[in-house]
């Protein structure tokens, strides 16, 4: 792709950015179409976090997977087998490796959806 193009998360961002700034707080905008603003506002902010944080996430997930299973090319692969070894018991459900996985799986999967829940004690 040439690089004198905006990356898709800026073209992202400027869209979010827009809506939030002038079109959220633009007056004569009725209930509904305030909360419909504010859900496309929410959802752009979360294919911006995927794009930003995606491709690191998915690495590392590959990652703890490869060191669970040993095998499967994709994640969703990888992912598969680890639920078939469990099932056959050949991974425990209280081993550390997996409980770290799963650990980092969910914080990954928070940061990107629902970041603010992390910020929560």
């Amino acid at each position: 792709m040439p690089t004198s193009l905006p990356s898709a998360v800026d073209l992202v961002a400027v869209v979010r950015e827009f809506l939030e700034s002038d079109l959220l707080t633009a007056t004569g905008l009725d209930d509904d179409k305030r909360f419909n603003v504010r859900i496309a506002i929410n959802l752009l902010a979360t294919v911006e976090r995927e794009l930003r944080l995606g491709p690191q996430a998915d690495a590392a997930e590959a990652e703890r997977l490869a060191a669970l299973v040993k095998a499967g090319n994709s994640i969703s692969d990888k992912n598969r087998r680890l639920s078939q070894a469990i099932r056959a018991g050949a991974i425990r459900i209280d081993d550390p490796l997996l409980l770290e996985h799963l650990r980092h799986t969910l914080t990954d999967t928070l940061r990107n959806n629902k970041p603010k829940w992390l910020d929560q004690k």
